[in-house]
């Protein structure tokens, strides 16, 4: 990895106070080991402002965004946190295109004139920095014009075009972001393809997955609400809910093979739960469990499953269940995708009914050793650290670019 940059600045999505696991706080975490990172919050607007107003951080953003306190708090070595001290326009619902690129321009200035601040109070200078944009797309065509980095990225990591709050600037706004960039990387190769329309610089660095709670081997206690139910189980492990899952699959499968137990196990959302499945003898509702008991579900199931409807949302997406499944060395079955085919041949990909028969019916046959190895290893070699590898090494073509385009232009002198 390259020297040549004071700091990597990561333009996060998710606040970091919300303790959620996130790619750009996974991605931050790593990249700080090597070179000092700033994790940047996301601005904050007066809506979202009032909204949190009797929550102590909510109070806590507002004093932030006026200046008050200490915008730049170091995490640990090497890791910083930058809340922005600005309060942008909440213009989301505006339809006039002129009008919202005036304000939405306004608001990056803030946003990147109280970055610079801090940068320069840490003693770096902006055009020596790295600035990584994840998914950030209406900040992203202001990158250059108001920071100047030495490098600007931006990461796609879900079809963000196709969600409600981005469906009506986002289209026309995310390829500017994404032609404006130096480098594009994708989390899945649909995602990738898709920066390579605007941008020939598009690489596919994959997912990192924290797989250490996920061993095959290790014993494991049945748990006692899935030892009653009978075997073959075929399993799904997370968030049940319509905008991902194909619940209409799901009744046909279980009411085709009803000595397969259809087991569900995760939170449902209000269409999960008025579902017909809820009526199916060999569907079975676990409900929500903690994230140490999973490994214990899935080492009982005989095959797991990620029945994905395919939408806007789904498409391009990169499920890290598909990694726990296979650190568990269990046959794994999901809908086809573009995505998907980066985990062949350790998961068997279907659509449809009879495709999906045909898979369960093929993963539910013994498996060898050497199989379950290589299903494990598939997956475990999905890390944050070979992401940053992939990206470090496109900064470093880049940075070697530079530097020669500038000797060029020196010795033309």
């Amino acid at each position: 990895m390259s020297k040549k940059v004071d700091a990597f600045i990561l333009i996060a999505q998710q606040e970091w106070e919300l303790n959620l696991g996130s790619n750009a706080r996974n991605l931050a975490v790593e990249i700080s080991k090597t070179m000092p990172v700033i994790y940047v919050n996301p601005d904050t607007n007066v809506k979202s402002l009032i909204s949190r107003a009797s929550t102590p951080y909510g109070r806590k953003r507002l004093k932030l965004a006026l200046g008050i306190g200490e915008n730049t708090e170091k995490l640990a070595d090497n890791l910083w946190l930058h809340t922005p001290q600005n309060i942008s326009s909440s213009i989301n619902w505006l339809k006039n295109f002129k009008l919202y690129d005036m304000l939405n321009r306004r608001n990056a200035k803030g946003f990147f004139e109280s970055l610079k601040k801090a940068v320069k109070k840490l003693n770096w200078q902006p055009e020596n920095c790295i600035v990584f944009n994840d998914s950030q797309m209406f900040a992203g065509p202001f990158v250059k014009e108001f920071f100047n980095p030495r490098l600007s990225f931006y990461y796609i990591r879900d079809n963000l075009v196709e969600q409600a709050y981005f469906r009506f600037h986002g289209p026309r706004i995310e390829p500017v972001t994404i032609k404006e960039a130096d480098a594009i990387f994708g989390n899945s190769a649909y995602l990738t393809e898709y920066g390579l329309k605007y941008n020939l610089r598009s690489l596919e660095i994959g997912q990192g997955c924290e797989t250490d709670i996920y061993d095959a081997f290790s014993e494991k206690t049945e748990p006692a609400d899935l030892a009653p139910i009978k075997h073959p189980r075929i399993g799904y492990v997370g968030f049940l809910t319509h905008e991902r899952l194909d619940i209409q699959l799901l009744e046909q499968i279980a009411e085709a093979k009803k000595d397969w137990q259809i087991v569900l196990i995760g939170p449902e959302d209000p269409v999960f739960e008025k579902s017909r499945l809820h009526e199916i003898p060999n569907v079975h509702f676990l409900g929500a469990k903690k994230t140490s008991e999973l490994p214990a579900y899935m080492h009982y199931m005989d095959v797991c499953m990620n029945p994905q409807v395919i939408n806007g949302l789904t498409i391009g997406n990169y499920p890290r269940k598909i990694d726990e499944y296979l650190s568990m060395g269990k046959p794994t079955v999901a809908t086809e995708t573009l995505a998907m085919k980066m985990f062949l041949p350790h998961v068997e990909l279907a659509v449809g009914l009879e495709g999906y028969l045909k898979a369960i019916e093929k993963a539910l046959q013994p498996q060898s050793m050497e199989q379950k190895l290589a299903a494990i290893n598939c997956a475990k070699s999905h890390t944050w650290e070979a992401c940053v590898e992939k990206i470090f090494a496109v900064q470093d073509q880049l940075l070697t670019e530079k530097d020669q385009s500038h000797l060029k232009s020196i010795s033309s002198l």
